[in-house]
């Protein structure tokens, strides 16, 4: 007997069991889709929340200062006089000696607009 017969009663045979193995493949894969577009729409539902959260925080403290440690009355007033010094084209050195100088020098009267502002930055820092 020829191998072209036997050949001819399994290839439909074949074809039917990989058939149904395509479909199981398929079908995987569908449920391997799903499962990643699923995974994939919790992260943004995550990373959404975790966005309003922040953008929550953020608008709570509006308006106070950043930093850990809030700057002192000597730096708000060294930070306003920087700005007159470097137009005269001072370099940073002698900016920041004479800044000290006119601070050592100044009365209390003028010390005390840059003291409150200092109150006023220390209390909203500590309110968060």
């Amino acid at each position: 007997m020829p191998l072209s017969g036997l050949d001819g009663r399994w290839w439909p045979w074949r074809r039917k069991k990989k058939e149904a193995y395509q479909e199981v493949v398929k079908q995987e894969n569908r449920e391997k889709e799903a499962m990643k577009l699923l995974e994939k729409e919790h992260l943004q539902k995550t990373a959404m929340e975790l966005l309003e959260q922040y953008l929550q925080f953020q608008q709570e403290r509006e308006g106070c200062f950043e930093a850990k440690h809030p700057m002192s009355a000597f730096f708000l007033f060294s930070k306003e006089r920087r700005e007159a010094l470097l137009q005269e084209k001072k370099t940073i050195l002698e900016i920041s000696k004479i800044a000290g100088e006119e601070w050592k020098n100044m009365a209390e009267e003028q010390k005390a607009p840059y003291e409150e502002e200092q109150n006023g930055i220390f209390s909203c820092a500590s309110s968060i």
